[in-house]
């Protein structure tokens, strides 16, 4: 299940956007500094998103800019941490509603995270471990923003931060399976059947195709560099099925679904594995896994669509309305676009939180 910290930063998506939309261009000074880093002290202390960014209400973009800059200048890296994930919490809780405001506060959050690496001159003095773990937390960072922009199909802000975390660990098995996720989502939006004409059909479908081959890639690189990420294996059952290669398929998603342990990889095993039986006319075995599916993550549209279709595909037609409406009634505290395509980084999110925490 989700964390009770992650639906907290979700329900401050609302007065985040008044933070980020009442811009008074007031002039920068000591006190909005000092006011800035005891923000991040709270966040620190607390880990309370909605608690710790109240101060910063109405703050204008010039103001909080120049705030930026000054920690960065502190070069101190336990702070230069912390702001980048807190920023890193308010960009994922606008995302579904406002991404160019979610971009400026992932712009700040990499640039934060950035400046945990010293100059050069300073730079010669670190172990290879203390690089290491800097350039670990830096892709981390960036690889959260980017699975927060797949989780809302923006593929276009995604693949800058994709790209740049490749720079930073080219042999990331995390980070080369978030690189074939960005494919695997943009294929989704190319559809063979939209079009009338044939020669646009042939097009897309190529596109589409081309896409997904490239995901398959990365996720096979992820695997011969760490062959016991999960994500890697379950994401490449998803696009062996998507190309139709329907035995290997099912071998990948029973090997991720096996080694699943995180809430969300257990999610997208069953999501994606029920695909697989529906297609294969398993009805039953359908249901079963998108009920499993359903019951990790409440919050799936996905999931309560494939369950819907599955029952009424059945002949289940009340139950495939019951799924709806109880979807329809219930209270859900988190965002609903943080689970469109299970691509958000809910474990690593969690794992720099953890980090920052006093």
């Amino acid at each position: 299940m989700v964390t009770p910290m992650f639906a907290q930063s979700m329900r401050t998506a609302a007065a985040l956007l008044v933070c980020a939309a009442v811009f008074t261009a007031l002039p920068a000074a000591q006190s909005d500094v000092d006011l800035y880093r005891s923000v991040i002290e709270e966040y620190r202390q607390t880990g309370a998103v909605a608690k710790a960014v109240r101060p910063l209400l109405g703050w204008s973009a010039e103001r909080l800019e120049l705030s930026v800059k000054a920690v960065i200048a502190r070069a101190d890296t336990p702070e230069l941490e912390a702001a980048a994930t807190l920023h890193l919490e308010i960009g994922i809780a606008v995302a579904g509603i406002n991404p160019a405001s979610s971009a400026g506060y992932f712009d700040h959050a990499s640039r934060l995270i950035a400046a945990t690496l010293p100059p050069e001159a300073i730079r010669k003095g670190l172990s290879a471990e203390r690089l290491t773990e800097i350039a670990d937390v830096q892709a981390t960072v960036l690889r959260v923003a980017a699975s927060a922009f797949l989780s809302v199909y923006d593929v276009r802000r995604a693949r800058p931060l994709v790209a740049a975390a490749q720079r930073i660990a080219p042999r990331s098995a995390a980070v080369l399976t978030l690189a074939g996720t960005t494919d695997e989502v943009d294929s989704s939006g190319y559809d063979p059947t939209v079009w009338d004409a044939l020669t646009q059909r042939t097009r897309t479908g190529r596109e589409r195709a081309r896409l997904l081959v490239i995901a398959e890639s990365s996720y096979k690189k992820a695997l011969a560099i760490d062959p016991d990420y999960v994500l890697a294996r379950i994401r490449l059952g998803r696009v062996q099925f998507l190309l139709n290669n329907l035995r290997e398929a099912r071998t990948s998603l029973q090997a991720g679904r096996d080694l699943a342990r995180e809430p969300r990889h257990k999610f997208l095993a069953a999501l994606f594995t029920g695909a697989l039986q529906q297609t294969q006319n398993d009805l039953a075995g359908a249901s079963k896994s998108f009920e499993q599916a359903l019951a990790i993550m409440p919050q799936s549209q996905n999931a309560v669509a494939a369950l819907s279709y599955a029952e009424l595909m059945a002949g289940h037609t009340e139950r495939a309305q019951q799924v709806a409406r109880e979807y329809a009634s219930a209270t859900l505290d988190d965002a609903w676009w943080a689970y469109k395509t299970g691509a958000l980084d809910l474990e690593s999110l969690q794992w720099l939180r953890q980090r920052v925490r006093k």
